[in-house]
């Protein structure tokens, strides 16, 4: 009798200890899942398929931001990047831009701000707030992330120049991210000769409407093809960024060729090679300028600047 008792009670702690493991493995279990959305999954979030998703539904309207819709996608399909098409991508995108008819506005549309379309999805204030905790996971991250933290002389080239860039996007409609990526492509990242002895970071020659002092440098446009010209010097690479918007929008062939109809990078580069900006060429002869400036742009995120002034316009 006693070990029947015995063996009653044996069973009912394995079957409580069974119970405790299974709850234990539950709350693991949980915890896991729970940590893997604590941060956006970046091993398999697709950068360059966000970027591109970006700017296939930025053409010809106004810049949207890849990496709201990255951290978007983040909570909406919980981290799993593979359930991510580029229809559910384009469709997301398309809600952050809206198209508007202002009288007397030349702007088609408007950039809508992440809020905006957070509202519209109906996101509870937890997914919110993860949206914003991806965002920040996001900060550094790109095509080329190593060189995208703050302490990247890279970065700190374009801190350089961005808010001055911003200043003649207002005054000029050149876009902060082709600004950038001029002066990046043109003055080797300030490091040229042209840009440390000229303060010239675009390269702009000095043709006969130019007063001020010159300099004259070696050049390279068509393909394998050097030759020397006369360049503009500026006292300051703030004053070469003010002359650059003046150079432009005061010559009648970027007017022509659509340079300041433009509210998308892709478009306003192909339309300064168009113009004639540069002649840079590839071994096949062809004008590869604008490809250049994308490659660029892409690479450093630097389309997110114009994402960020068009909102607030």
């Amino acid at each position: 009798m006693f070990q029947i008792i015995r063996g009653i009670k044996v069973k009912k702690l394995l079957k409580y200890i069974v119970v405790i493991f299974f709850i234990i493995i539950s709350i693991n279990v949980l915890n896991y899942f729970k940590s893997i959305n604590d941060h956006i999954n970046l091993e398999d979030l697709n950068i360059r398929f966000y970027i591109e998703g970006a700017d296939e539904v930025s053409k010809g309207r106004i810049q949207v931001n890849w990496k709201y819709l990255a951290a978007i996608d983040g909570v909406r399909y919980k981290n799993d990047f593979s359930k991510i098409s580029k229809e559910s991508l384009k469709n997301l995108g398309y809600m952050f831009t809206e198209e508007q008819n202002i009288l007397g506005s030349d702007k088609k549309y408007r950039l809508k701000d992440i809020d905006e379309v957070l509202a519209e999805l109906e996101f509870e204030d937890k997914e919110k707030e993860s949206v914003y905790k991806y965002l920040e996971d996001l900060k550094h991250e790109g095509i080329v992330s190593s060189r995208l933290n703050e302490d990247s002389e890279y970065v700190k080239f374009i801190d350089e120049i961005s808010d001055e860039a911003i200043i003649m996007y207002k005054k000029y409609k050149i876009l902060p991210s082709i600004i950038i990526a001029q002066a990046i492509l043109e003055s080797g990242w300030g490091k040229s000769e042209l840009s440390r002895e000229a303060n010239n970071l675009f390269g702009i020659k000095a043709d006969t409407s130019w007063n001020g002092k010159t300099i004259n440098m070696n050049t390279s446009e068509f393909y394998n093809e050097n030759t020397t010209a006369q360049f503009r010097m500026y006292e300051n690479k703030s004053e070469s960024l003010q002359n650059h918007g003046e150079f432009i929008y005061e010559n009648k062939r970027y007017r022509k060729n659509g340079v300041f109809d433009a509210t998308y990078y892709v478009e306003q580069a192909q339309a300064l090679e168009d113009a004639g900006y540069s002649t840079k060429e590839n071994e096949n002869g062809e004008r590869i300028y604008a490809d250049l400036l994308i490659d660029l742009i892409r690479q450093y995120n630097l389309q997110l600047i114009d994402s960020q002034i068009q909102i607030n316009i």
